[in-house]
């Protein structure tokens, strides 16, 4: 938890590229944020995630995550630079799409 006044902590994870593609990714980012709402009581949950990382990308936005902002060319991998884009999920986002899965 980054603070704890502020109910708020930061997600981060890395999946083996010969994993990638199974599902797994969705699934533990799911595993966390019911973690992190639902039993650490959090009300936001961040991330950062690089650009050229489309995959990621797609599972946290499916998930519910919103892009907030970009932090442009802050991320230089294989001689290029790259955006990194800053996400996050509210706790009433996570509870009414949560729900809408429920039903």
């Amino acid at each position: 938890m980054d603070n704890p006044k502020n109910r708020s902590g930061n997600f981060r994870i890395a999946i083996n590229t010969q994993l990638a593609g199974r599902g797994y990714g969705t699934e533990a980012t799911a595993i966390m944020l019911e973690y992190g709402f639902g039993i650490l009581n959090l009300h936001r949950i961040d991330l950062d995630v690089y650009s050229i990382n489309e995959r990621a990308i797609h599972v946290y936005e499916k998930v519910g995550f919103k892009r907030e902002g970009v932090l442009r060319d802050a991320h230089y991998y294989n001689n290029t630079y790259y955006d990194t884009i800053i996400m996050s999920i509210l706790e009433d986002e996570y509870r009414s799409g949560h729900a809408a899965k429920r039903s």
